[in-house]
C-alpha cells in the first residue's frame, strides 16, 4: 500500500508540473491549431484525473484496462461510419473518435480467427484450421497460453462472456481453464437466442454454462442474449476491483445465425429494405446498443479514462443471412476480401489525443493482438510457443 501510495503522489506531482506547463504554452502560442491541440491534453488530463476522485484515487494507473469487443459475422459494410443505413451510433461513435483499423485482416470462419486472436499463432500451428463441430473431439492445444493466461500472470483480473467455439469435449480446455477466473457463455458456435439451446445433426442440448457448469435454465431461458451477455459484463464492472487492471473478452452472438431479434430494434430500421436485411440490421443495432451499456458502466466506475477498447469481427459477413461486406467481394467461408478484411478499431485515451479520429491503413492481422497487449500490459512471454503475431501498438498509436 505503501508503494501504491508513493505511485499516487508521484503521478500527482506530475500532473500538475504537466498541466503548469501547458498553461504557461497557451500564453506563447499563437496558432489556433497549436492552441486548441494544448486545450485537448489539459481536457485528458483533468477528464482522468476527474476519474481518479471518483474511486478514492483507487485507479490503475499504469497499465489500461483492456476491452476485447468480438462481433460474429458482423459484415464489413454494416456500420454507419463504413456508410450503412444501420443505426450503429455508439459504434460509430467510438470508431470515429479512436483508430479505425482499415487494412486489418482475420480468417473466413470463427474458430480459426478467436484461436488466432487468444494465442497470437496461425491456426496451421494450432490445428484450427475449420470450424469445431459440437461432435469434434479436439479444441485450441494446451501447450499454447491463452492472452488471458498471460494477462493474469501480470497481475489482471481477466473475464470472458459469450460465445468460445474453441473446445470443450474435457474441462482441461473449458475458458475457466484458460486464464479466465470467470466464464459465461456458450460453447459450440451457434445457439437459438432465446432458449439457448445448440442443434446439430443428430446432437441437442442446451448451451449456457457459468464457469464449467451448465447455467440455470430457468433463471436464463427467454433472455435474448445479446443484453443478457450485456448485463454480465455489467456485472462484472461494477463488482471489479478498481485497484486492479481489468480484461474483458465480449464475444457476442450476435450477428450470428439464428435470426432472431426484438421486433423494437427491426423497427429501429425502417431505411433498410424489409425481410431478412431488417431483422439483420435489428441485430447489429441491439448489439450497438448494448456496447453503449457498457461504455456507460465503465465510465460510471472511473474506468473508462484508462481503458483501452479494441472492437472487431471474426470473418465476413453471412450475405445469405443479410449481411453486406460492400465493396468487398465475397463473404464468409471465403478468403477474397469480403471473407478475411474486418470491420475493426481501437479506442482508448491511452491512444492519446493526437490519435483521436484517425484512420490507419497498415497492414494488421487478428494474430497481432496476442503479443500487442500482452506488451502492452508490462506481461511476459514466459511458456509460448513461437508467435506469428507482431506487436503493433506503436503503429496504432
Amino acid at each position: 500500500m505503501k508503494m501504491f501510495e508513493r505511485i499516487k503522489h508521484c503521478y500527482q506531482t506530475a500532473v500538475v508540473i504537466e498541466l503548469t506547463i501547458l498553461t504557461i504554452s497557451l500564453i506563447y502560442l499563437t496558432s489556433f491549431e497549436s492552441r486548441q491541440q494544448v486545450l485537448r491534453n489539459m481536457e485528458h488530463i483533468l477528464r482522468f484525473q476527474s476519474s481518479m476522485s471518483k474511486n478514492g484515487g483507487n485507479v490503475n494507473v499504469t497499465r489500461p484496462h483492456i476491452l476485447l469487443i468480438v462481433a460474429d459475422d458482423l459484415g464489413y459494410h454494416d456500420v454507419g461510419y463504413h456508410g450503412s443505413r444501420i443505426k450503429t451510433p455508439n459504434i460509430d461513435k467510438l470508431a470515429l473518435s479512436g483508430v479505425r483499423l482499415e487494412n486489418y485482416y482475420v480468417q473466413p470462419l470463427c474458430t480459426p480467427t478467436r484461436g488466432q486472436l487468444l494465442t497470437g499463432r496461425h491456426q496451421i500451428h494450432t490445428g484450427l484450421q475449420w470450424l469445431l463441430w459440437p461432435s469434434v473431439p479436439h479444441g485450441l492445444p494446451l501447450e499454447n497460453p491463452t492472452l488471458a493466461d498471460k494477462l493474469r500472470d501480470a497481475g489482471y483480473a481477466t473475464h470472458m462472456v459469450g460465445k468460445w467455439h474453441l473446445g470443450f469435449y474435457k474441462k482441461e480446455y473449458l475458458p475457466i481453464n484458460r486464464g479466465f477466473q470467470s466464464f459465461f457463455g456458450f460453447l459450440n458456435g451457434h445457439s437459438d437466442y432465446y432458449n439457448h439451446s445448440t442443434v446439430y445433426k443428430h446432437m441437442e442440448g442446451y448451451d449456457l454454462f457459468e464457469g464449467d457448469q451448465p447455467a440455470n435454465i430457468n433463471k436464463y431461458e427467454g433472455l435474448y442474449s445479446t443484453t443478457l451477455y450485456t448485463q454480465k459484463v455489467r456485472d462484472i464492472i461494477f463488482n471489479h476491483n478498481t485497484q486492479k487492471p481489468l480484461f474483458i473478452y465480449l464475444s457476442y452472438q450476435a450477428v450470428h445465425s439464428p435470426m432472431q431479434v426484438p421486433a423494437r430494434y427491426i423497427n429501429l430500421n425502417k431505411r433498410v429494405k424489409r425481410g431478412k436485411y431488417r431483422t439483420y440490421a435489428g441485430m447489429v443495432t441491439c448489439m450497438d446498443e448494448s456496447i453503449g451499456y457498457i461504455v456507460d458502466a465503465m465510465k460510471e466506475r472511473g474506468l473508462w479514462d484508462n481503458t483501452i477498447t479494441l472492437f472487431t469481427t471474426d470473418n465476413g459477413g453471412d450475405t445469405d443471412l443479410g449481411a453486406s461486406n460492400w465493396p468487398l467481394r465475397g463473404g464468409k467461408g471465403c478468403l477474397y476480401e469480403g471473407g478475411v478484411r474486418a470491420v475493426g478499431f481501437v479506442h482508448g485515451a491511452p491512444l492519446g489525443t493526437q490519435r483521436v479520429g484517425t484512420v490507419s491503413n497498415e497492414l494488421i492481422h487478428v494474430s497481432d493482438w496476442f503479443p500487442t497487449f500482452i506488451n502492452l500490459a508490462g506481461g511476459n512471454f514466459s511458456g509460448t510457443q513461437p508467435l506469428d503475431g507482431f506487436d503493433q501498438w506503436k503503429t496504432i498509436k
